[in-house]
């Protein structure tokens, strides 16, 4: 079953959609560069980091510190890029 929307709520318009895109598509942007920052320093992948870490390999501090830091920054991102896609198919399906 395929919902079509008609028309947006009467307190939501196109324009406060549009800005919540290009806040999300900021947020993104930001996102991505703390995690290209982690994966610079470090130069492994965070999972790697975990694997490690699970070892007993590294530091309490700051590496688990760090690997919080980093896996709420990806957690983030996709949970952020999944609401900028949400709202791009949105403002597409009303374009229609």
């Amino acid at each position: 079953m395929q919902a079509t929307f008609d028309t947006f709520p009467k307190n939501i318009s196109r324009q406060a959609l549009t800005r919540l895109r290009e806040d999300l598509m900021r947020r993104e942007t930001l996102l991505k560069a703390m995690v290209q920052r982690f994966e610079t320093q470090y130069g492994i992948t965070l999972e790697s980091l975990e694997s490690r870490l699970a070892l007993g390999e590294g530091q309490e501090h700051p590496d688990w510190e760090i690997s919080i830091e980093w896996r709420n920054a990806q957690d983030e991102l996709q949970q952020t890029s999944l609401m900028k896609n949400i709202l791009e198919w949105l403002l597409r399906s009303k374009m229609r």
